[in-house]
Parts: structure tokens; C-alpha cells; sequence
């Protein structure tokens, strides 16, 4: 359950007030409009992202076993390949998401095809996180043009209510950085004030032009089935070595 959770952790970087899910840049039947222009623009950038047909996303956060490095590859609509590294034992695992069926594995073992309801999970997870259309991104403030890691962007910042015990000053916000070019998402982060350069959890996406995800071609064979345990002898059975009835 804890690839699962894992994959769910991934998939939330794409939801929505959170971490700023794709909203459609077309009327949606029901939807109210958006009078926020900043939060138009990001999910104008978020929107031109799912169409994009593929693309990564390199997360890293703080997560109970230390710092984690999460890499998430799509390829829309159906096809998904999350690792997760361990920054500090540089442990490894793997899910693959291809259609109908999903495959995990740890560190350079070999992959082992995981059960049909998990991978239905993920395909689910995947809809409603990637895919599915949404109509809120939360209400964003424009934070004008600067650089970003050698990008010239776009900055977006989510304006939120503090939390239970937070104030205004030590209350974590949320940055989202758009290519000034392209229109395409450059990364999102979640910063505390006075640290922005160390964040709490931060996405950067990349659109690799020679991304595939295929199956897996070394999935270990299907463990065989436990043999029954032998029934007990039936009193005065003979066991003696070599006797037909032995072991019966």
C-alpha cells in the first residue's frame, strides 16, 4: 500500500488549491467564471500541460524517511512511470502504469506485475488527478516577471487563510513559476518565509522529447501456488520406509 500511497502523493501535485491542478481553458457547462486574471493564467499554463501529451515531473520533499527525490513520467492518456529515491541510502522503487496494468519493483530487482485492483487505483488516481478537467485553481496573485533557474517566467503566488496556529508571517506559501515563452508550467514550490531556498516540497516539469513508457521486460514469474499440506497417516497406516501407504 505504500507505492500506492506514494503514486497518490505524485498525483497530487496536480490538485487543485494544493498544487494547482489543470483547469480547462473552455467554458465547462455549470463552471463559474473565473473573475481571478492570475488564476486564469495558471491554469491556462496547467491546461496547455495535460495537452502537451507528455511531459516529467521531478518532486523533492521531506517526507518520514528523510528526503526523497520523486520522478513521474506521463505519457497521456494512460501510461505512467513513477521512482522514488531515497536521498540518503539511495534506495530505489519503481511503479509502472501502462493501460490496464501496473508493475512495481525495488532498487535493480526484477518487476513484478501488481494485482489487478491496484492498478485499477492507479488508473483512477491518474483520471482524477491528471486527466479530469477542474474548475478551481485557487485564487493566485500575480508576482510579475523574474527568473527562475535559468528560466525567464511568469510567477504566480497562492494566496490562502492562515492555518490553525499560523500567521501571515511564518505561514507557508505556495509559488508557481510559468515560462514567459512557451506559456508551459516551470515548476511549483511550497516555501516558508525567510527559507525560500530551501522548500518544503518543490515540482519542476520537463518535456523530454524521447520519453516512452513501455512494459517492463523483466517481470519475475507468478509465485507458484503453496502445495497443500500432506494428510496425516490414518492410524495404523504402514510408514515404514518404502511402503506403498508412506506419506498418505
Amino acid at each position: 500500500m505504500r507505492r500506492i500511497a506514494l503514486v497518490a502523493v505524485s498525483l497530487a501535485a496536480l490538485t487543485a488549491s494544493a498544487y494547482a491542478q489543470p483547469a480547462p481553458d473552455e467554458p465547462v457547462p455549470g463552471a463559474k467564471p473565473n473573475a481571478n486574471p492570475c488564476s486564469d493564467e495558471v491554469s491556462a499554463a496547467l491546461q496547455k500541460l495535460r495537452k502537451s501529451s507528455w511531459f516529467s515531473m521531478t518532486s523533492n520533499m521531506i517526507t518520514e524517511n528523510g528526503p526523497t527525490t520523486m520522478q513521474v513520467d506521463y505519457v497521456l492518456p494512460d501510461r505512467m512511470h513513477q521512482k522514488v529515491t531515497n536521498n540518503l541510502t539511495k534506495q530505489t522503487s519503481d511503479v509502472i502504469l501502462v493501460g490496464n496494468e501496473a508493475w512495481s519493483r525495488q532498487g535493480d530487482g526484477s518487476w513484478t506485475q501488481l494485482k489487478a485492483n491496484v492498478a485499477a487505483e492507479l488508473q483512477t488516481q491518474m483520471q482524477e488527478s491528471v486527466l479530469q478537467q477542474q474548475t478551481d485553481v485557487g485564487a493566485y496573485a500575480c508576482k510579475g516577471r523574474t527568473k527562475f533557474e535559468g528560466h525567464d517566467v511568469m510567477s504566480y503566488k497562492l494566496e490562502s487563510e492562515p492555518g490553525k496556529g499560523e500567521t501571515i508571517k511564518n505561514q507557508a506559501y505556495r509559488m508557481f513559476y510559468v515560462d514567459a515563452l512557451t506559456g508551459l508550467p516551470v515548476s511549483n514550490a511550497l516555501l516558508v518565509p525567510g527559507h525560500d531556498e530551501k522548500p518544503i516540497f518543490k515540482t519542476t516539469y520537463s518535456f523530454p522529447l524521447d520519453l516512452k513508457i513501455d512494459p517492463p521486460k523483466d517481470v519475475a514469474p507468478p509465485q507458484p501456488a503453496s502445495a497443500p499440506p500432506a494428510a496425516a497417516p490414518a492410524p495404523g497406516a504402514a510408514t515404514t520406509p518404502g511402503s506403498p501407504n508412506q506419506g498418505k
